[in-house]
């Protein structure tokens, strides 16, 4: 029972690291533009809130369920998540359109400055943090995964929260690890589209958010 809990949380956390979503494109981007690092810590930021999330949600699901069953919550949170999301896209592409000849010397070292470390870790944390179908997920999944295969959550808790961090974890380093070794094959050249397409995409997901509030009826 006990290997079977933590084989559970280790699917849910690659469950909610894998999907294609802004956190993985921007990882993905990061990685090419700063080097594996900055990717790196960013996905430590996404993974912190993960954790966080199933430990609270399993602590409290009944309670933080009826929370979210209001509409407006869900709602502020994708305004807030499309606002972020859209700073990001700007951000992306205005450094497409500047160029990169101060980065070249970042990229060759292959690390994020040290003064952005702490910058790239809080990215990751907000993406995911206002994330609404991240919110979502854990407070179905995780207090499902616990109640179906224990006597108690707090018998559970720990092990599928264990393995929550290991496969969110996991994720993360092979994603920037494959993302980073692909880097090779681009080369500096391709900065510029990837600032270009990484822009868009965090774009179309800021106005997916934005159509699913309206769409909602607010």
């Amino acid at each position: 029972m006990s290997l079977l809990l933590l084989i559970n949380g280790i699917g849910l956390g690659l469950g909610a690291a894998a999907p294609i979503g802004p956190v993985n494109v921007e990882i993905a981007r990061r990685t090419l533009r700063f080097g594996r690092r900055a990717g790196f810590l960013l996905g430590c930021g996404a993974v912190t809130v993960d954790v966080f999330y199933a430990v609270v949600t399993s602590l409290a699901s009944v309670t933080l369920r009826s929370v979210l069953d209001h509409r407006w919550l869900t709602n502020g949170l994708s305004v807030a998540a499309a606002i972020f999301l859209g700073y990001l896209a700007y951000l992306c592409l205005r450094s497409g359109l500047a160029g990169h000849e101060a980065a070249e010397g970042e990229m060759d070292k292959g690390s994020a400055p040290a003064r952005s470390k702490l910058s790239h870790y809080a990215t990751g944390l907000v993406m995911t943090a206002l994330n609404p179908m991240t919110l979502g997920f854990w407070f179905v999944a995780v207090p499902g995964a616990v109640g179906s295969q224990s006597g108690g959550k707090s018998f559970g808790l720990p092990l599928v929260c264990g393995g929550v961090f290991l496969g969110a974890f996991s994720w993360v380093c092979g994603f920037t690890w494959l993302v980073g070794h692909l880097k090779s094959f681009g080369g500096q050249r391709w900065l510029r589209w990837i600032d270009f397409a990484g822009g868009l995409l965090l774009l179309a997901f800021a106005l997916g958010a934005i159509w699913r509030v309206a769409a909602s009826g607010i």
